[in-house]
């Protein structure tokens, strides 16, 4: 699905949120959303969801406008999935069964096919089945997340939306979560809109990224471009560059030479910085 915004605005009674936003969203891809604290990244993607009703401009879906009511108020978009920062605190059911079959039943669904959606989306979130019976509330912080994230999946999004989805957790669980997030979006070719100020995740993970600043949007880039020439809009905004091109730029100065990369992904970087590093440990020897 393609969604489409043009020339959307968001006024609050003290500020604008959002400002003449024109973007285009296609299907299939990673998409990063970054920016300083207020650039207005929270709610561009609530308009997407249809939680902030009252915007001005136009929002299309598949060039259809999106659902409003009489009042011509935006209404929840409900194909698109929303997965805040503490998803866990979403959590109200009795057991994890329960939990993962409401959103199902309010859809009128059969017991069979609630129970098929919950043996299917089970291993995609790496929980065990012996974690039905038991209480959400009991569980570790990262299952409690991963309960959170799998109740929003169930429901096959065609667009799912994570606000900062990694807040909270240690850095093994953040890896874990994102990487099986990545393979949920690739095997079912769904679209991703992930919110985040870790610039590491964004490269490591998107296709697209957009950048955010004060309430409007500067820019729509593919990560290497982005993190290996843009190093001055990221700088004027206070955001980091990622420490694998901090590396790759520690290396090139050191070693005087330009080293090409293919993406800005950890592992491309890092292989191809090992062999000019080496070279120059040989060339001391």
């Amino acid at each position: 699905m393609v969604y489409q915004l043009d020339n959307l605005s968001v006024n609050y009674a003290d500020h604008m949120a959002l400002h003449n936003i024109n973007c285009t969203i296609t299907a299939g891809k990673w998409i990063s959303i970054i920016g300083p604290t207020g650039a207005g990244k929270s709610t561009f993607v609530k308009v997407l969801k249809g939680l902030i009703p009252t915007v001005k401009g136009d929002y299309s879906i598949d060039q259809q406008p999106a659902p409003r009511d009489a009042k011509g108020q935006l209404k929840v978009v409900p194909e698109l999935g929303f997965v805040f920062q503490y998803p866990e605190h979403q959590l109200f059911e009795i057991t994890v069964q329960k939990e993962l079959a409401f959103a199902l039943n309010l859809q009128g669904a059969s017991r069979q096919q609630i129970t098929e959606a919950i043996e299917r989306i089970l291993p995609q979130v790496g929980l065990p089945e012996e974690i039905l019976p038991l209480n959400p509330f009991q569980l570790s912080g990262g299952e409690k997340r991963r309960v959170a994230l799998a109740s929003v999946l169930m429901t096959n999004p065609k667009l799912l939306i994570l606000d900062e989805p990694t807040a909270g957790l240690d850095p093994a669980s953040q890896v874990s979560l994102l990487k099986l997030l990545k393979t949920w979006q690739q095997q079912n070719q769904r679209t991703i809109l992930f919110v985040s100020h870790q610039m590491e995740d964004v490269a490591e993970y998107s296709d697209e990224v957009m950048v955010f600043h004060k309430g409007q949007l500067t820019g729509h880039f593919d990560p290497r471009t982005l993190f290996l020439e843009k190093e001055q809009l990221l700088m004027e905004l206070g955001l980091s560059i990622p420490e694998p091109v901090q590396l790759l730029k520690l290396v090139e100065e050191l070693s005087g030479q330009k080293i090409e990369v293919s993406s800005c992904k950890e592992q491309d970087i890092f292989d191809a910085v090992l062999p000019i590093w080496h070279s120059r440990g040989r060339q001391h020897d």
